[in-house]
């Protein structure tokens, strides 16, 4: 299904190797975003979180109240089908859909970025950071250097906390130790180091990264066995060429074990992703439309990272271009439920030579405009 994408490929920032397809800046992204959402008639809610859910028996939403973060404005909005999106999988938690949750799951990132200032820049002690004086961080040269070239540097996706805490109890303590680690690497390298006499911190991400948290329940649970062994389903759709990339806390900066001045005894922020080598599969695999729809609320799907995967096999799902595209699936799904007046189940059941049809097709774009 080469054309399964198109509207990824538009909106995506810088994901396309076609000129007619790249986007350079997230501002440029922004704008067809825009331009989207007004040629699909879409009504968008700006800074308003989905926090309750309006039902018709067990089985069936027919409604969704929104909160405004900044006016605290509650907003109802009525329909007669849904796509939980949230990647929390708020709407179907709401709702009551099946959902699984792992206890050990990946953990939460906040990115961050330093730059040279041209002059002196200096950093004061701060208390309530990680004391990394006496420990190994990636970017720290010296006795405590990283003994893996990949884990090297100060920021990236691997400064990650939270894979035992709770991703909605303790979500502000994995966010808070991101924090802690942050400053504290920065404080040790400026202050202890006497490194990086120029550079300040460019910038810091204040709402996490999250990879993983509920996934609800479909009519099929991908697994890795499918992926593994490339089990065909007749509804396979969403190309995942990913590997099975589950992240965990490294060993070489956390060890429960080890002495206190070798590694972390609680709350680790360094991860690394030990299935990657072990666990390819033949590419591209195609994850079957029966994911994207909740198993026993009969008119919800969903897309993103809450959809119906194993905890591992998530790992090979997660990422934006193959969650785009799960997204582009649903629409043309949710068409046909319009059209004929039926529920996501019934699309699979009775309309999937036409749901392939579109999918053939693709959504139109007009790339001129």
């Amino acid at each position: 299904y080469p054309n399964l994408g198109l509207v990824t490929h538009e909106l995506s920032w810088g994901y396309s190797k076609k000129e007619r397809w790249r986007v350079n800046t997230p501002e440029e992204a922004n704008i067809n975003q825009e331009k989207a959402l007004e040629e699909a008639g879409v009504t968008l809610f700006m800074n308003s979180n989905a926090n309750g859910v309006i039902q018709n028996g067990k089985d069936n939403i027919t409604g969704i109240i929104a909160q405004n973060i900044n006016t605290c404005e509650l907003i109802e909005v009525k329909g007669k089908w849904f796509a939980d999106c949230t990647g929390d999988g708020t709407i179907g938690y709401l709702a009551g859909a099946d959902y699984d949750q792992s206890i050990e799951h990946m953990g939460q990132t906040n990115l961050w970025d330093i730059e040279d200032a041209g002059k002196p820049a200096p950093f004061p002690h701060c208390d309530w950071a990680l004391d990394l004086t006496c420990k190994p961080f990636p970017g720290r040269k010296g006795e405590f250097e990283s003994p893996n070239n990949r884990y090297a540097s100060l920021w990236g996706w691997f400064w990650e906390s939270g894979y035992s805490l709770d991703p909605f109890e303790e979500s502000e303590r994995s966010r808070d130790n991101n924090f802690r680690a942050m400053y504290g690497a920065w404080d040790c390298l400026k202050n202890v180091d006497k490194v990086y006499p120029n550079h300040k911190i460019k910038s810091s991400t204040y709402i996490q990264g999250k990879r993983e948290s509920r996934r609800l329940l479909g009519d099929v649970i991908l697994n890795t066995v499918d992926l593994k062994t490339n089990k065909k389903y007749e509804d396979g759709f969403v190309p995942v060429t990913w590997p099975i990339d589950v992240h965990v806390a490294n060993p070489i900066f956390f060890d429960n074990t080890a002495k206190e001045k070798e590694g972390f005894t609680r709350d680790p922020f360094i991860a690394h992703s030990p299935m990657w080598k072990d666990t390819y599969y033949k590419t591209p695999y195609l994850m079957p439309y029966r994911c994207f729809y909740s198993k026993n609320i009969s008119n919800l799907f969903m897309a993103g990272r809450d959809v119906s995967v194993t905890h591992e096999a998530l790992g090979a799902v997660r990422v934006q271009p193959q969650t785009g595209m799960m997204g582009e699936l649903v629409g043309m799904a949710a068409s046909l439920c319009k059209k004929y007046s039926i529920n996501p189940r019934e699309v699979y059941k009775m309309h999937l030579a036409e749901l392939k049809h579109l999918v053939e097709l693709g959504v139109s774009v007009n790339f001129k405009n």
